[in-house]
């Protein structure tokens, strides 16, 4: 082949070497390109998620705090206040002896209405020796049976404390308000894996799947989804209701 020829096949190869090398450059440039679009699409994905997630923390614990807020005011209403005005109102017809105990009574009342709004201090006491001290103040008002089966206490959490003991209080008082139940059977079981809650009465009960405010569903579905657990309600016209109540325990 003539030196020329040999030249400009050389030549050509350069320029294809080059035109692939654009390419490869072109090809790489687009994949980085689209790779960091992805990862700032991604990022700011993540960021709108944590963003949302706080916002819904927030207001379910602004929800939170309204639900306290009505439930104490309901109870200073209905209870407190109305027991009040029955004292002054009988105040001429009723004996020194009775009016100390309605007193008596009334001042009960505000304690229990202040114990249970007050967070207990949970790093010092045991949820299962928690439950067990509220369970003895409600006994005053409907026969209680309560157990509980702990084999690992050590790594429960005080949220997983505190939502458990405010979604007991919630089951509780709706069934003193609602049920007309004359027994409540509480069970707390406790391994290392899995913490289990079982509230049962034998109570009015209500159609199950029927939308209800009574019972404080939404108020219980936001502790619970607080802790990552699950539940079930299973109810029947008179014949009463079971709660059960499920969480993972976190190693």
């Amino acid at each position: 082949m003539p030196r020329g020829e040999n030249e400009s096949v050389i030549v050509l190869w350069i320029w294809i070497g080059i035109g692939l090398l654009f390419l490869v450059t072109l090809f790489i440039t687009i994949l980085v390109a689209s790779y960091t679009k992805s990862v700032k699409k991604n990022k700011q994905k993540v960021i709108q998620m944590v963003r949302n997630a706080q916002t819904e923390c927030w207001e379910n614990a602004v929800y939170l705090q309204e639900k306290d807020r009505e439930r104490l005011a309901e109870e200073l209403h209905d209870n407190i206040i109305s027991r009040l005005n029955l004292i002054r109102l009988n105040t001429h017809y009723k004996n020194m002896n009775e009016l100390n105990l309605d007193l008596k009574n009334s001042m009960q009342l505000i304690r229990e209405l202040s114990h249970n709004l007050t967070p207990p201090d949970l790093s010092e006491i045991a949820l299962e020796d928690l439950i067990a001290d509220y369970m003895e103040q409600v006994k005053m008002n409907i026969h209680i049976e309560y157990y509980q089966l702990v084999f690992h206490r050590d790594n429960i959490s005080n949220s997983v404390k505190l939502n458990m003991f405010r979604i007991l209080q919630e089951l509780i008082n709706n069934t003193l308000k609602h049920a007309n139940a004359s027994v409540i059977k509480v069970s707390l079981r406790i391994s290392k894996q899995y913490l289990v809650l079982s509230v049962e009465d034998n109570g009015n009960g209500f159609t199950s799947g029927k939308q209800t405010t009574g019972i404080g569903l939404r108020n219980i579905q936001l502790r619970a989804k607080q802790i990552g657990a699950i539940y079930k309600l299973k109810t029947q016209p008179q014949r009463g209701a079971k709660f059960i109540l499920l969480s993972a325990i976190k190693q």
